[in-house]
C-alpha cells in the first residue's frame, strides 16, 4: 500500500509539473507529452537507424551481404565486437548530438538514452551482469569542460536497463581534437590512450561491456577503449552511440 501511495504521489507530481512546465519538443518545438520528444519526433528517432551492419553500425542496403560485417569493416580489427547507433549522424540526430555537447543540455541525455535503448531491442538482451561504461575524457579536458556527455548518456542507459554503471577506464593520453583527422591519424593518436584502473580490472573478467559514447566515426576512440577493456579481461565489448557518422570509412 505504501509503495502504491508513493507511486501515485510521483505520478501526481509529474502530472503537475507537465501542467505548469509543459515539455517543448527540442526537434519540432511542439508541446510534448510525458517526455521532451513529441510522439511524432520520438517515432522518427525510433526508426532512424534502418538496415545497418551489426559489427560497425554503418548503414547497409537491403541486398548487402551482412555475414562477418559490411564492406567497410569486414576482415578488419575494430577493437569492439559490435556497434549500435540510434541512427546516422545527420539531420536531427546530428543536431541532438551537438546540443548534448553543452552542459546546459545535459538534461537531454537520459531521454536520448531511453530512446536509444527502446529503438534497439538487441541492447535489452544483454546479460544481467553487463557493465555500462562511458568513454572517459582526459582529466585536463574534463576539468576544463566540467562535463562529459558520454557519462551522462551512460547513466541514462544504465538506469533504463537496470545494469551497473562502472568507470573502469582512464584516459591516460591527452589527445588533440580529431574532427578533421583521417582514419590512420586517428588510430595513431588513440593508440594506448586508455587503460583500466587496477581495482576495476578484478571485476571485468568474462563480462560484457556496453561502451557508451555520443558519436562513432572511424571507430578509433571506441576501438582503443575496447582494447583496453579486453586486455583487462572483458569478454565482449559493444559500442553504443547516438550518431553513426558516415563519410570517413573504417578501412
Amino acid at each position: 500500500m505504501r509503495q502504491q501511495l508513493q507511486r501515485w504521489m510521483v505520478e501526481g507530481c509529474r502530472a503537475m509539473e507537465a501542467l505548469v512546465f509543459p515539455w517543448v519538443c527540442p526537434i519540432c518545438e511542439e508541446p510534448g507529452a510525458d517526455s521532451p520528444f513529441c510522439p511524432s519526433c520520438r517515432n522518427d528517432l525510433l526508426n532512424a537507424s534502418g538496415l545497418v551492419c551489426a559489427r560497425c553500425a554503418m548503414p547497409m542496403g537491403p541486398w548487402s551481404n551482412r555475414v562477418g560485417g559490411c564492406a567497410e569493416c569486414r576482415g578488419r580489427s575494430l577493437g569492439f565486437d559490435a556497434a549500435m547507433a540510434l541512427g546516422p549522424y545527420e539531420g536531427t540526430i546530428r543536431d541532438l548530438c551537438l546540443l548534448l555537447k553543452r552542459e546546459r543540455n545535459a538534461w537531454l541525455a537520459p531521454w536520448l538514452a531511453q530512446v536509444l535503448v527502446d529503438a534497439r531491442a538487441e541492447i535489452q538482451q544483454m546479460p544481467l551482469d553487463s557493465w555500462v561504461v562511458p568513454v572517459p575524457l582526459h582529466w585536463k579536458r574534463q576539468w576544463q569542460r566540467g562535463y562529459n556527455q558520454a557519462d551522462a548518456l551512460a547513466r541514462g542507459v544504465s538506469k533504463r536497463l537496470s545494469l551497473r554503471l562502472a568507470h573502469p577506464l582512464r584516459r591516460v593520453r591527452s589527445t588533440p581534437h580529431l574532427a578533421f583527422a583521417g582514419r590512420k591519424e586517428r588510430a595513431k593518436v588513440m593508440r594506448d590512450a586508455f587503460e583500466v584502473r587496477r581495482r576495476a580490472a578484478r571485476g571485468l573478467g568474462g563480462r560484457t561491456v556496453l561502451l557508451v559514447d555520443d558519436i562513432l566515426t572511424t571507430g578509433a576512440t571506441c576501438g582503443a577503449a575496447a582494447r583496453a577493456l579486453k586486455r583487462a579481461g572483458a569478454a565482449r565489448v559493444v559500442a553504443l552511440v547516438i550518431g553513426r557518422a558516415e563519410g570517413i570509412p573504417l578501412k
